[in-house]
């Protein structure tokens, strides 16, 4: 019985609709995962605890590993304005350079971004950076882990830009964000003061508390020269909208193949970052086919609208394309996820 009203009320969160309007001395209950994908039901309307929680100062507690095929596994750390640890590291000025940032929760060594790490230095030869704010996003209100976003991207884009003194071009940079590291990615392309990073991918960019019509607090089309959407768990965790240049939504955006029922999305949610990182691999191409609008993935009825586009790879995009466009793809429940061209 006790596990019979847990799903219960698990299945009631779930079912909250995200831009649903309550009062505001109501409480609003959903279900929002973490970098690990362990779900927290959480009242997103509480302010409380809040004075509990260790302070966060994004400049000097955000932490950035470098990564290279000469350290595939040990970090090197390096410091905002630190030019002695940068020459002193593996860092190459003249590689393509990426970002991974995690979302709530995440930080530390938990992982979450080794599989996209792996990927591209497996490709070749990559400046490969994790962005930890772990000391910021490992809280246990979400609340206050997504109104540190801004803060954070501000530190993210004050990184990029000392690359960038360091003779790194904006041009050879991209950011890859999952959940609210989505958001943290799109507040660092707004932040940018020495030029525009090249690409911007979101890997199912959090939904709770964030607002198709604040696009000043969210990540935006125009964040970056080029801005991607994955969307694995839409309407849920994951925010639905196409907001980006290219918004891709497989196998509908949601109930990933290989998840069973997914009661609550987190499979589906995390699952975007493994096929994110595949895609990195010439060999597996995610062919999209692209749709009218969101309707058509609503309702599971794509009418084609125009040509097909792969899903990230790398370099990440094949043209900007048209702000807003949709499309649809089919992948496979376990790896190889992808199909092919379409």
């Amino acid at each position: 019985m006790k596990l019979f009203a847990l799903a219960l009320i698990v299945a009631s969160a779930a079912a909250i609709p995200l831009n649903h309007t309550r009062n505001v001395d109501e409480e609003d209950w959903q279900l929002v995962p973490d970098s690990s994908g362990n779900m927290h039901l959480v009242d997103i309307r509480s302010n409380d605890n809040q004075e509990i929680t260790p302070l966060f100062n994004a400049f000097n507690d955000a932490v950035f590993r470098l990564f290279t095929r000469s350290n595939p596994t040990s970090p090197q750390f390096i410091q905002i304005n630190n030019n002695g640890q940068l020459i002193n590291s593996h860092f190459n000025v003249n590689h393509q350079t990426r970002f991974h940032i995690h979302g709530w929760n995440g930080g530390g060594h938990d992982g979450t971004g080794s599989v996209l790490r792996n990927a591209y230095l497996n490709r070749g030869d990559f400046n490969f950076f994790t962005l930890d704010w772990g000391l910021g996003a490992g809280t246990p209100n979400y609340i206050l882990a997504r109104n540190r976003v801004n803060e954070v991207g501000h530190v993210l884009a004050q990184f990029v830009d000392f690359l960038n003194v360091n003779g790194l071009p904006h041009s050879r940079v991209g950011l890859l964000g999952h959940s609210l590291g989505a958001h943290v990615a799109g507040a660092a392309g707004k932040r940018t003061t020495r030029g525009r990073v090249e690409f911007i991918v979101g890997l199912d960019a959090a939904g709770p508390l964030f607002s198709l019509d604040d696009p000043v607090n969210r990540i935006h089309h125009t964040d970056a020269n080029y801005v991607e959407a994955i969307i694995t768990d839409g309407g849920r965790l994951g925010f639905q909208h196409p907001i980006a240049h290219a918004n891709f939504y497989p196998n509908w955006g949601t109930s990933q193949p290989g998840c069973g029922v997914d009661l609550t999305g987190q499979c589906g949610h995390s699952l975007v970052r493994p096929l994110m990182a595949e895609s990195v691999n010439p060999m597996q191409i995610f062919g999209a086919i692209r749709c009218r609008d969101l309707d058509d993935i609503r309702n599971r009825n794509c009418v084609v609208s125009g040509t097909s586009r792969r899903m990230g790879g790398e370099p990440v995009q094949d043209g900007p394309g048209i702000v807003g466009s949709v499309y649809f793809l089919t992948t496979n429940g376990a790896s190889p996820f992808a199909h092919g061209p379409r």
